[in-house]
């Protein structure tokens, strides 16, 4: 293998061979595109920090959400909610991520990716906190809504922020991993919960009793605020900058990565200029009501363009059923546990055992009574599910360059189908358990789609496009918690067949998904290369097609 110095030093004689003077050229250097610009940062210390800190915030939303669902038996006993307050409760952190998402996407495009996850992770932490030491029940709901409509940056803006700090080497695998850290908030929301839910607190805080729950309330904070202070570090993505015409404080930014990762001096990294793109809008043109409605109009409506309008509808649609499928399977699930165990080992069909189950009188059961002893056995098998799911991703993250983003969501696809009609014939407690946790499963394809949307939306309506069909997704798992278990409780073998349609109708709109040709991504140079090689370090190197 070629040394890469002596590589570098070739191209450069040939270059001053064919040009004449070194210093001609070194006046009126070659733009670099942002692909070759981005390339030549290599992948290193940099991007595994950000890798770390867009994980924090995309933890920090699903921790927010799912947090409020783990207190629901301690939190009846001081708020003493009805059933249908509940109810509200436990879909009111979904509703604001729902109701947000598409402003987040407007400021991430027009303010920045960075600056809008630094004041929507501050305001949805402080409202997490203040709910923790509500006086009512609806105080407590109130609260957790706007936390979870000022989290729902975290939620899609991470994307974009994560993706337009890599080249086309890197990003896919990136953003795979990115989607894992959802399943890391899956285990550390019941960790948290059987490590503090369990503990008699007797402590009176500003009159009211500081029960246990409201100590994990508090507690769920901690990961926001971590990723708050990551991103606060984290400049703003170079793309944007250079969108947005500041060229030169895109270079600015390029060269601290360059550095960063390769441990040498910024004014070591090759590129001169990058050539700047167009179409980014900016809160500058805001100078009133009617301008802020005329720019989030001409920054939605890009994303319905005739040339765009199938592929949006068609993403939209599948991450919809994705999350009504997972959610809505994954709601109940500790409940269907519950009943497969009261069979004590013995083998039955699963829709047998969910047909004699009566949700209405169990619901009014539970609303009567508040529990203050603390049964973790459902946490465990939360801890153990999402621990397969982490897993799960890590192959996606290391297949994916191999089998690519549609023909791995379609096999997974695939492998849900034949679980689904396991599930009317498989009698065996561990299967039917491993089963069902594969068709919940199938949420973690929704990271995959977000990966294809990611690189079909150009930059300037990237952020917006993301939260966009982050919202119809989160929509879904909102329909999904709240419908689709009462009618596996009503209607076993029929809707788990109208699952398998749905799975079905999935496979074939994935088909259609957009995707680049291998041979149309653009590859760096051989000179690009082994600058990357030369300049990043073996510790840090990613491999990848």
């Amino acid at each position: 293998m070629d040394n890469p110095g002596y590589v570098i030093d070739c191209d450069r004689e040939f270059a001053n061979m064919e040009g004449g003077r070194e210093e001609n050229l070194s006046e009126k250097p070659r733009p670099h595109t942002f692909e070759e610009a981005i390339t030549l940062t290599g992948v290193g210390r940099f991007h595994y920090k950000l890798l770390l800190i867009c994980g924090l915030c995309f933890m920090g939303v699903m921790v927010e959400i799912m947090g409020v669902s783990l207190i629901m038996n301690q939190m009846k006993c001081d708020l003493q909610p009805t059933l249908n307050q509940q109810g509200i409760l436990a879909s009111a952190g979904f509703l604001g991520v729902v109701l947000s998402s598409h402003a987040m996407g407007f400021l991430a495009d027009t303010w920045g990716r960075a600056t809008t996850l630094r004041y929507a992770l501050c305001i949805s932490s402080v409202c997490s906190i203040v709910s923790a030491f509500s006086v009512n029940i609806w105080m407590l709901i109130v609260f957790r809504f706007l936390t979870g409509f000022f989290i729902s940056g975290g939620q899609a803006c991470v994307f974009s922020l994560c993706g337009e700090f890599h080249g086309t080497g890197s990003r896919i695998r990136h953003v795979t991993l990115l989607s894992g850290f959802l399943c890391m908030a899956m285990i550390f929301a019941p960790a948290m919960a059987i490590g503090i839910l369990p503990l008699r607190i007797e402590t009176i805080v500003l009159g009211m009793h500081f029960s246990s729950w409201r100590v994990l309330l508090l507690a769920n904070v901690s990961i926001p605020l971590l990723a708050l202070v990551g991103i606060s570090a984290l400049p703003e993505t170079p793309k944007y900058l250079l969108v947005q015409g500041r060229g030169d404080e895109s270079l600015e930014v390029l060269r601290s990565i360059f550095a960063n990762n390769s441990g040498r001096d910024p004014s070591e990294y090759p590129v001169k200029e990058v050539a700047l793109e167009s179409g980014g809008v900016s809160l500058s043109d805001v100078h009133g009501f009617l301008d802020a409605v005329r720019l989030v109009w001409h920054q939605t409506v890009p994303l319905f363009y005739r040339a765009r309008l199938w592929h949006t509808l068609n993403i939209c649609c599948i991450q919809f059923i994705i999350y009504f499928l997972a959610q809505g399977i994954f709601m109940w699930f500790p409940t269907i546990l519950d009943e497969l165990g009261t069979r004590n080992g013995e083998n039955t069909l699963l829709c047998t055992v969910l047909q004699g189950f009566n949700i209405n009188s169990s619901s009014e059961d539970e609303a009567s009574s508040c529990s203050v002893e603390v049964d973790t056995s459902t946490y465990q098998v939360m801890i153990i599910i999402a621990a397969c799911f982490v897993v799960i991703y890590l192959i996606f993250a290391y297949i994916i360059d191999y089998m690519g983003k549609k023909n791995l969501l379609m096999a997974w696809m695939v492998l849900t189908m034949i679980c689904l009609v396991a599930l009317h014939y498989v009698e065996q407690f561990a299967l039917v358990v491993i089963a069902l946790t594969v068709v919940m499963a199938i949420g973690n394809c929704g990271g995959l789609v977000s990966t294809i949307a990611m690189e079909f939306y150009p930059t300037h309506i990237n952020a917006m496009g993301m939260c966009f069909i982050m919202m119809v997704g989160r929509l879904g798992a909102v329909v999904g918690s709240n419908i689709l278990g009462r009618l596996l409780f009503a209607s076993c073998d029929p809707i788990f067949w109208a699952l398998l349609a749905l799975v079905v109708l999935l496979c074939t709109l994935g088909y259609f998904l957009p995707e680049k040709a291998r041979s149309q991504q653009k590859k760096p140079s051989a000179t690009a290369k082994a600058i990357v090689t030369a300049t990043t370090s073996p510790i840090f190197a990613i491999n990848s097609k």
